[in-house]
This record gives structure tokens, sequence and C-alpha cells, in this order.
């Protein structure tokens, strides 16, 4: 499923033009370069660069950004790997469809880690995932984590998933988070990381659950 594209609006150094989509939003909880708490200094910067958003705790942490984006992006690249890989939906390459194996690459594009075969695909989304890659990470998502998943109400609002009509998927952090309306989509990518969070406790309670009835 593709994820449903809405404007952030967010703070002045980001041209009104640019678009994330919610699955492309910046998905950690701490700022790309101090390592701080996104919220412990007031409101979030955001900035978007070279079509990818990242998140700062204060305006002060951008210059150091814009004057080593690399060196920030690495980091940022490293945390988002290892908080998505256990969720990632795929044994298949996303763009050859080959089986993956132990020469797979690990790779981040904008904010979402993707999992190829080769150096040679790597090549084919580097900067940008193309729409019909996008579209089978997301179905895959949708599919697996449906399975599962640990909440019976809206993330956002508390009202039972249904209520108003088909739960909306979106997909934040190649996490799968339901929510009762249009209206709660862009509060969920305004704070993937809290949302995130809420589903792994819920998910955590539920194996608890199960394991509480299997010792009866």
């Amino acid at each position: 499923m593709l994820s449903l594209v809405f404007t952030l609006l967010i703070s002045p150094i980001t041209p009104m033009a640019d678009v994330i989509t919610a699955a492309e939003s910046y998905p950690l909880g701490i700022c790309a370069v101090s390592g701080k708490k996104l919220g412990s200094m007031g409101a979030p910067i955001e900035l978007v660069h070279e079509g990818r958003q990242i998140r700062f705790c204060c305006q002060g942490c951008v210059p150091a950004f814009k004057k080593e984006p690399a060196k920030f992006i690495g980091n940022i690249d490293k945390k988002i790997i290892e908080a998505q890989k256990q969720t990632y939906p795929l044994d298949t390459c996303v763009v050859s469809g080959e089986k993956l194996a132990g020469k797979t690459k690990s790779v981040v594009v904008n904010n979402r880690l993707v999992k190829v075969c080769c150096g040679g695909c790597v090549k084919k989304i580097k900067g940008k995932l193309p729409a019909k890659f996008t579209a089978l990470l997301d179905q895959a998502i949708v599919k697996r984590q449906s399975k599962k998943y640990p909440l019976k109400a809206c993330v956002i609002s508390g009202e039972p998933l249904g209520s108003m009509g088909p739960a909306k998927n979106v997909i934040v952090g190649n996490t799968l988070v339901k929510v009762c309306c249009k209206g709660c989509i862009k509060k969920v990518a305004l704070d993937p990381a809290k949302y995130i969070k809420v589903l792994k406790f819920a998910a955590k309670g539920d194996e608890k659950k199960k394991d509480a009835k299997k010792g009866k």
C-alpha cells in the first residue's frame, strides 16, 4: 500500500515546497547532531536535506549538521538500521527479487531500511526509492505486521479502530501504525518515534500475556 502523502508544516529553514511521506519522516526520537531527546529543548527543528527529513533538538545543531552532513547522516543511518532490522518484512531483494543471502546490503533510503542483494541494486535505489519498490515494501509490512498488530484502538485518538470506517494504515520507520481516520495520519508522522515505542510496548505486553497463559 502506498503511504499517504502530506505536506509537513515545519520551521522556516525548510522550503514549503518539500513534501515528505509518512514513511519517510525522521523515525528517531533523538537529535541528529547532539543525540539529545527531541522535545527536551523545546519543539524540534526540522530540515529537509537532499529530500530527506532530519530533526534536531535546537537551532544551534543545524549549522554543525550543514558543515558535515555526511558524518551525521552516517551516524543516523546506523541507528535506523539497528532500529528497523527486526521488523524488516522481506527475505528477498526489493529490486531484483533474488533471495537475500550472506552478502546482503542494508541501505537507508529516505529514513527507511532497505535490504538488497548487491551493489548494483544499491545504485538503483540510491537517494530515492522508486514508487514500485516502495509499494512492494509497504505491502509486505502491512501483510506481516497486521497479523500481530497489538492495539485495537487508534494510537492518536484512542477511538476503536474501525469506528470511523476502515482503519488507515500508516507506515513510519518501517513500522505499521493503524489510525482511525485521515486526520490522525499527520500526527503520527510528527512524532513517529513516540508511536513506534507505544507499539513495541504493547507488543511486549501481548507476549507477556501469552507466556502467562502457557504457564497456567
